[in-house]
């Protein structure tokens, strides 16, 4: 009795079939068919060795080579590849499984269950590796609006990045100024220092095009990880541009307010070069030319996507030094104001709470905004722990196709998160170029003074005096994953 039943399951068309739809080949061996089981499970193995190597990876690392677009398609194209080998192989076991055993033509009942499990078998494999296919499209479509060389929302189409610009302020009139010649942003690591340019697209309805009213400059000395923020004002004027666009005007730089720039540069395609990104472009390059530190790219962020991004994390904790109160603040949606209050103490905000404590200026200035904002920026940092990320990765990856760009190159981003997570966020150093030791209206004198507070970041442990409006209150360390 048990000997017919062992036969009968070591013949069992359908048990080969479900050994090798959990891995390929095992349905062969178990048949019989040895050599042609081992020659069907090599590919799998090899893929299993692969996986395996990459799970010994740092997270951090396999997280940032998931950004790459090119990466992203060539595992669409494994999967679509492993698709296929799958149903063979499974297939072939149960093909292989009932030439060596045939079922007999009265075993009706027996011949339709076996049918239905393959049938059930081949449709759990599509739907298993059509699931893996969907997500993975919808990664890819996310890095590539995340990396499009055209900017946020831009065409298709090869676009320039900007060349890394430092250059001091040129006194009025003609002046030779260099040759732009469009390249990729050369090696991060070449100078030592990692220089990004963070962006808060302040847009809405009733608004013309984009308010870059958020700037930031993010500097990380690459050796210790030492970081430092610097807030630039929205209202500087005078900023010296980059050499691209330098003879735009006749004092080299852009003589309204700098959150003005984007807007102008998109207009005058002729003063600023790089296609649909000019007019970030041109902004990258009078930061790099402003502070003296050639700027290696830059992260772009809208209103919505902030706010998704930081509900998405379970919200952030900040440290609320005084009480806002502000009596008009602006709804993102530009349908109106209303007023808003967070009390001081420490806070657990959500995004549009967090979106408040960043935007609200009525009650002081820009100047305590800037601080808030950087407040909001190392909260975030904090909030990103990897462990808790992979169960919210769907909605990451929707939040960065909407509403995140960057000129970085994907392939650096594991290189760069790996940095990223050295860094401490509750021991940046905070700088912002105020008055009275930085004017709004900038001179070659002003401008000298943020090339030097900006090379010296790091030299001594806290920012030089003048460099903040208000003493920036201490946020809680760092507690990791």
């Amino acid at each position: 009795m048990l000997g017919r039943l062992w036969a009968g399951l070591r013949h069992s068309a359908a048990l080969s079939a479900a050994l090798s739809f959990v891995f390929p080949g095992l349905g062969q061996g178990w048949t019989g068919a040895v050599t042609r089981g081992a020659l069907l499970a090599a590919p799998a193995l090899i893929v299993v060795a692969g996986g395996i190597w990459l799970l010994g990876q740092a997270r951090v690392r396999v997280a940032g080579l998931m950004l790459d677009p090119t990466v992203v398609a060539a595992l669409l194209v494994l999967d679509a590849v492993l698709l296929l080998y799958r149903l063979a192989a499974i297939v072939d076991a149960y093909l292989v499984s009932r030439r060596v055993r045939p079922v007999a033509s009265a075993a009706r009942s027996r011949r339709i269950i076996s049918v239905a499990v393959l049938a059930a078998l081949l449709l759990a494999t599509v739907s298993m590796h059509a699931a893996v296919g969907v997500m993975g499209y919808k990664v890819y479509v996310a890095d590539s609006k995340f990396f499009n060389p055209a900017g946020p929302g831009g065409g298709a189409g090869e676009v320039p990045t900007a060349e890394p610009v430092a250059s001091s302020i040129q006194t009025a009139g003609p002046s030779p100024t260099p040759v732009w010649t469009p390249m990729p942003i050369p090696p991060w690591k070449s100078d030592g220092r990692l220089n990004l340019l963070l962006v808060g697209g302040d847009a809405g309805p009733g608004r013309w095009s984009l308010r870059t009213d958020t700037m930031m400059l993010l500097s990380v000395d690459i050796a210790t990880a030492r970081a430092a923020l610097f807030g630039i004002p929205r209202n500087l004027i005078n900023v010296p541009l980059g050499p691209q666009s330098a003879k735009a005007f006749a004092c080299a730089c852009f003589p309204d307010l700098l959150n003005a720039l984007y807007v102008y540069a998109g207009k005058h395609p002729e003063s600023f070069p790089g296609g649909e990104a000019r007019g970030y472009l041109a902004l990258q390059a009078a930061v790099g030319a402003l502070t003296g530190a050639p700027i290696d790219g830059m992260l772009v962020v809208d209103l919505n996507g902030f706010v998704r991004l930081v509900d998405a994390l379970g919200g952030i904790d900040i440290n609320v030094p005084y009480a806002i109160y502000d009596s008009h603040y602006p709804l993102e949606n530009g349908s109106g104001d209303v007023p808003i209050y967070i009390k001081a103490g420490q806070q657990h905000m959500s995004g549009h709470v967090a979106l408040e404590y960043a935007r609200s200026r009525h009650q002081d200035d820009d100047y305590h905004r800037m601080q808030r904002q950087q407040s909001v920026l190392l909260a975030l940092r904090r909030a990103v722990k990897p462990c808790n990320l992979v169960p919210k990765i769907p909605q990451l990856i929707d939040i960065a196709g909407d509403s995140l760009w960057t000129n970085l190159s994907p392939k650096d981003m594991p290189d760069l998160l790996a940095l990223a997570q050295r860094v401490d966020a509750s021991k940046v150093a905070r700088f912002a170029f105020n008055p009275p030791t930085i004017p709004e209206y900038l001179t070659a004198r002003a401008v000298g003074k943020v090339h030097a507070m900006v090379a010296n970041a790091f030299v001594g442990a806290t920012p030089s005096s003048g460099a903040t409006a208000t003493p920036v209150p201490t946020e809680p360390p760092d507690s990791g994953c």
